[in-house]
C-alpha cells in the first residue's frame, strides 16, 4: 500500500532508476520488513504506471515525499548490491555528461538476465526446526526446507513467492533461526575433448587411411603434446565434428570430457608454449619505471603510451599489469572490437592465468554471467573487453589500459551514447588508479591533452627486434592503365610485382579494400534500375557468394535477381568492388595461392575472428584480404608486404574526421608489415597523391599530419578546439520532419547562450533516410560542453520523444 499524498509519518524511502526514458530517478516507501536488506546498488521490482520493471536502488532516505501518493516497491530482487558507489557514481556522471535517461544508463552496466546477486543457501537451525512458527511466512519457510533440506535461496523464493518471503527471511536470521551460507560458484563446465590413443604416430596415421583431415588431426595432436577440446581441432585443421568422431570409435582417438574456463575456451586457437622470455629496450624500460612509479603512489594519473607500430607497447602494460597485480589491485584493459580479443587474451592468459576473465557481447549468456560474476566476487582481477567492459564491477581497480585510444568504435550508437575512452579516464579519476591510453596513432583530443599538459607522455622510439618501419611505395591511380570493366579490381604493376617478391620469398602478404560483399551496386543497364532499400533509399550491396542483396545500414536483404525486376532484361551489372571481389581477382592472378578474407561477413560464416586469423598466423594462408579489421594490432611476423587498394574510401566523406581516419587506417595497416627479421613495403594505391594524409603515412611523418590535421580543426573550428553535439531527428513524414527540425533551431537560436556557439543546420543529414525514416541534423559547437548540454536542457530537448537523437561528442556525422 503506498502512503497517502502528504503523509510525513516516520518512514523508509528509496529513490530508484528504472529503464524507462526519465532523466529522473522515481521514490518509493520500503516496508520496514525489507529495511535492512536495501541498499544504494541493489535491484527491486517497482510498479511504474501499469507496468512492474526491474530498477536500480540510487539513494535510501527519510525525507517523506510531499504533494504526490508513493508506492510501495514490489519486491527486493537482491541480497547485496550489484554495482558499487564508484559504478554507481560513474552511472550519474555517463547520464548527465551524455545527457542520458539514468536507468537506460545503469541498464548498460549489467548482464540483461543477471540472476539474484548475493543469493544464499538457506539452512533451518535446530531452533528453526524445533520452535513454533512465528508467522503464515515463516511456517511455509520451515517446511520447505524440512522438505528440501538446505537451499539456495534464489529457488526458495521461486517455489514459494512472497512480496516479505526475503524480509521475513534476513529477520529469522537475526534470531538464529535460519542461517544463510554463500553458494560455491564452479566457474566452469564439461567440454568435449581428445588425445591420441597409445601407439605411435605411424601407426594411428595407418589407421587413418587416405583422409587428409583425419590424418591431419592426428598430426595436429601430435605436435601439441596435450589434449585439446574437440572444437579447438576441428578449428584448427578445418574439418568437422563427425571427423573426429569417426576417430574415436576406430580407436585413434581418445574422446573424454575435462572441466573449463567457458570464455577463454573459444580464445586457446594454438598450443600453450611458452614464448621465449622478451628483452627490454631502455625506451620500454623508463615507460615500465614511470608506470609502476604511479601505481606505488595509489593516486589518479593519466598516461598516454605512443610509438611506432611493432615498438612493443603491448609488452609495457602487460609488465604494468604484472606490477599492479602485486601491489594487491587489479587491472581492466579495453579494446576497440571484439575481433581484437583472441590474439589479447592468448598473453594475458599467459601472463596471468585464471584471474583473467573476458567480457564481451559474443559470450552466450552462461559465458558472460559466468565472467561477470567472477569479476564481482574478485575471483578475476585483469578484466579485457571493448568498450562495455568499462562497467566490469572490478574491485580494487588499480590500473585502466586503452588499447588503440584513438578508434572510433569506442563511440556507442546507442543510449547511453558514451565514449568508452573518456569513461575509462572517469573510471579510473574515481578509483585513484593510473590510467594508460595507447596508440600509434593518437586521436587529435588526446594529443591537445599532451599539448596541454593533461597527460604524461610515455613513447617507445624504435621497433621491437631492432626493425625498421615499412617502406612506403605510392601508386599513383591517375597516371594507370586501368580495365574499364565496370567494378574491375585494378592491381597495379608496382602492386603486382611486390605481391610476387614477397610470395616468391616465402613470405606473407595483407590487401586492404573497406568494403564488404562483391559490389556496392547492381546496376541493370537497360533501365537504371539499382536494387535501392525501400527503408533507406540506398542501394543494397551485392553479395555473390550467398547471392543476396543486402542493405549494409538496416539489414534487409534481397534474393539476386537473374533479370532486371523493373525491366525483364538480362542486363545486370556488378559496380564497385568488395572484398569478394577483390579475391576473386586474386584468385585469377595468383592461382594456387592460399588466400583467405577478414570481414564482418567471414566472421559471421565462420562463427569467430579467431580461426580466420590462426589460418594466417600458422602459415596454412598466404595472403589475407580484408576490411580495416586486418589492420588493427596483429601481429604476423612473416607479412612483409602490406597493400591498399584504394586509399581514398574516407577521404570524400561528409564528416570532419574523415581526413583522420584515413590516415590512422593507413598507418595501422602499414604497421602489420616488418615486424618479423625481414623488411617490410606498404603500397598505397590513391587518385590523391599529394594529400597530406596520404603522404604522411607513407613517410612515417605523424607530427606533419598532426600539424596540418589540427591547424585545419582550429581554423574552421571543430573538436578538438571545440565541443560538439549533435541533435539528429527522425521521422516518416519528410514534412513533418523538417518542421520539427526547424522549431528546435529556433529554440536553440533563442536561446540567451546561442551568440557563443555556432549553429550548424538544419539540414537534411548526410545518409538523409535510413530504415525507412528522414533524417534531418544540428550541430552545435562552442568552447564548453557543460554551455551546450545546459542549452539542450533548458529547451527541453532532453524530454523529447525517441526521435531525437542527442549525441554529445558525437563521432559519426553521417
Amino acid at each position: 500500500m503506498g502512503r497517502p499524498a502528504g503523509d510525513h509519518a516516520a518512514g523508509t524511502w528509496i529513490d530508484v532508476a528504472v529503464p524507462v526514458p526519465l532523466h529522473r530517478t522515481l521514490t518509493y516507501s520500503l516496508p520496514p520488513a525489507w529495511e535492512r536488506m536495501v541498499a544504494p546498488g541493489v535491484r527491486v521490482r517497482a510498479p511504474v504506471g501499469k507496468r512492474s520493471l526491474t530498477g536500480v536502488v540510487l539513494r535510501v532516505h527519510h525525507e517523506a515525499p510531499i504533494g504526490f501518493e508513493v508506492r510501495d516497491v514490489e519486491r527486493v530482487i537482491d541480497l547485496g548490491p550489484v554495482l558499487d558507489e564508484p559504478l554507481l557514481e560513474l552511472a550519474r556522471f555517463a547520464a548527465d555528461y551524455y545527457v542520458a535517461p539514468i536507468g537506460e544508463t545503469l541498464r548498460a552496466f549489467l548482464p540483461a538476465d543477471l540472476a539474484p546477486w548475493g543469493s544464499r543457501r538457506v539452512r533451518l537451525t535446530d531452533a528453526g526446526a524445533l520452535g513454533v512458527p512465528r508467522s503464515e511466512t515463516e511456517r511455509r519457510i520451515r517446511e520447505h526446507l524440512l522438505e528440501h533440506g538446505a537451499v539456495a535461496l534464489a529457488e526458495m523464493q521461486r517455489d514459494l513467492g512472497g512480496d516479505d518471503l526475503l524480509g521475513e527471511v534476513v529477520e529469522l536470521e537475526r534470531q538464529h533461526r535460519l542461517v544463510l551460507e554463500t553458494l560455491e560458484r564452479s566457474g566452469g563446465r564439461y567440454r568435449s575433448a581428445v588425445e591420441l590413443s597409445a601407439g605411435s604416430v605411424e601407426d594411428l596415421l595407418e589407421r587413418c587411411g587416405r583422409s587428409p583431415k583425419a590424418r591431419s588431426v592426428v598430426d595436429l595432436l601430435a605436435a601439441l603434446g596435450r589434449p585439446a577440446t574437440t572444437r579447438e581441432v576441428a578449428s584448427r585443421v578445418g574439418c568437422s565434428p563427425a571427423v573426429i568422431r569417426r576417430l574415436a570409435r576406430i580407436g585413434v582417438l581418445r574422446q573424454f570430457t575435462q572441466i573449463e574456463r567457458l570464455a577463454l575456451d573459444r580464445h586457446r586457437l594454438e598450443d600453450r608454449r611458452a614464448a621465449p622470455p622478451i628483452e627490454l629496450r631502455a625506451d620500454q624500460r623508463q615507460a615500465i619505471g614511470a608506470l609502476e612509479q604511479a601505481l606505488a603512489a595509489h593516486r589518479f594519473g593519466a598516461y598516454f603510451l605512443g610509438g611506432i607500430t611493432g615498438s612493443g607497447k603491448t609488452e609495457v602494460y602487460l609488465r604494468a599489469l604484472a606490477a599492479c597485480l602485486e601491489s594487491n589491485r587489479a587491472g581492466l584493459v579495453l579494446v576497440p572490437e571484439i575481433g581484437l580479443v583472441p590474439s589479447l587474451a592468448r598473453a594475458l592468459e599467459e601472463r596471468f592465468g585464471d584471474r583473467l576473465a573476458i567480457l564481451h557481447s559474443n559470450l552466450g549468456r552462461a559465458e558472460r554471467l559466468q565472467e561477470w560474476e567472477r569479476i564481482h566476487t574478485g575471483e578475476a582481477r585483469v578484466v579485457v573487453g571493448p568498450r562495455s567492459a568499462v562497467f566490469a564491477p572490478v574491485i580494487d581497480l588499480g590500473l585502466v589500459i586503452v588499447d588503440e585510444e584513438h578508434d572510433a568504435a569506442y563511440k556507442q550508437e546507442t543510449v547511453p551514447r558514451y565514449h568508452g575512452r573518456d569513461l575509462a579516464l572517469m573510471r579510473a579519476r574515481e578509483a585513484e588508479a593510473v590510467a594508460v591510453l595507447v596508440s600509434a596513432t593518437p586521436s587529435l583530443e588526446t594529443r591537445l591533452n599532451l599539448e596541454r599538459g593533461r597527460f604524461r607522455e610515455l613513447r617507445l622510439t624504435e621497433r621491437a627486434g631492432g626493425g625498421a618501419l615499412p617502406e612506403g611505395i605510392l601508386v599513383d591511380l591517375r597516371r594507370e592503365r586501368f580495365d574499364h570493366r565496370p567494378g574491375a579490381v585494378h592491381f597495379s604493376d608496382t602492386l603486382r610485382a611486390e605481391i610476387d617478391r614477397a610470395l616468391g620469398g616465402g613470405e606473407q602478404v595483407v590487401l586492404l579494400r573497406n568494403r564488404r560483399g562483391f559490389s556496392p551496386v547492381l546496376l541493370c543497364r537497360a533501365c537504371g534500375e539499382d536494387m535501392r532499400c525501400e527503408d533507406c533509399g540506398l542501394a543494397r550491396t551485392y553479395h555473390r557468394r550467398a547471392r543476396r542483396l543486402v542493405c549494409h545500414y538496416c539489414g534487409s536483404t534481397l534474393p539476386a535477381p537473374e533479370r532486371c525486376p523493373s525491366c525483364g532484361e538480362e542486363a545486370l551489372e556488378a559496380i564497385g568492388a568488395g572484398t569478394e571481389r577483390v579475391e576473386d581477382r586474386f584468385k585469377e592472378l595468383y592461382p594456387g595461392i592460399a588466400v583467405d578474407v577478414l570481414d564482418r561477413d567471414a566472421v559471421q560464416r565462420t562463427g569467430s575472428a579467431a580461426a580466420i586469423l590462426e589460418r594466417f598466423e600458422s602459415g596454412r594462408v598466404r595472403v589475407l584480404i580484408g576490411t580495416q579489421m586486418v589492420s588493427k594490432g596483429h601481429h604476423f611476423p612473416d607479412v612483409t608486404l602490406t597493400g591498399v587498394l584504394s586509399a581514398d574510401t574516407y577521404l570524400g566523406f561528409p564528416d570532419f574526421r574523415a581526413v583522420e581516419r584515413t590516415y590512422s587506417l593507413l598507418t595501422q595497416i602499414a604497421g602489420r608489415a616488418g615486424r618479423g627479421s625481414r623488411p617490410g613495403r606498404f603500397v598505397v594505391q590513391t587518385h590523391y597523391p599529394d594529400h597530406y594524409a596520404i603522404r604522411a603515412a607513407l613517410d612515417h611523418d605523424d607530427q606533419a599530419f598532426a600539424r596540418e590535421e589540427l591547424r585545419f580543426r582550429r581554423t574552421f573550428h571543430y573538436p578538438p578546439y571545440t565541443r560538439l553535439v549533435q541533435l539528429l531527428l527522425r521521422d516518416r513524414n519528410r514534412a513533418r520532419g523538417e518542421e520539427r527540425i526547424a522549431e528546435i533551431a529556433s529554440q536553440l537560436q533563442g536561446h540567451p547562450q546561442a551568440p557563443s556557439v555556432r549553429i550548424a543546420g538544419p539540414s537534411p543529414a548526410p545518409l538523409e533516410r535510413l530504415r525507412g525514416q528522414y533524417r534531418f541534423q544540428l550541430l552545435l559547437r562552442g568552447p564548453s560542453g557543460a554551455q551546450l548540454r545546459a542549452m539542450v536542457r533548458d529547451c527541453g530537448l532532453h524530454e523529447s520523444r525517441d526521435d531525437l537523437v542527442i549525441d554529445v561528442d558525437a563521432q559519426d556525422l553521417l
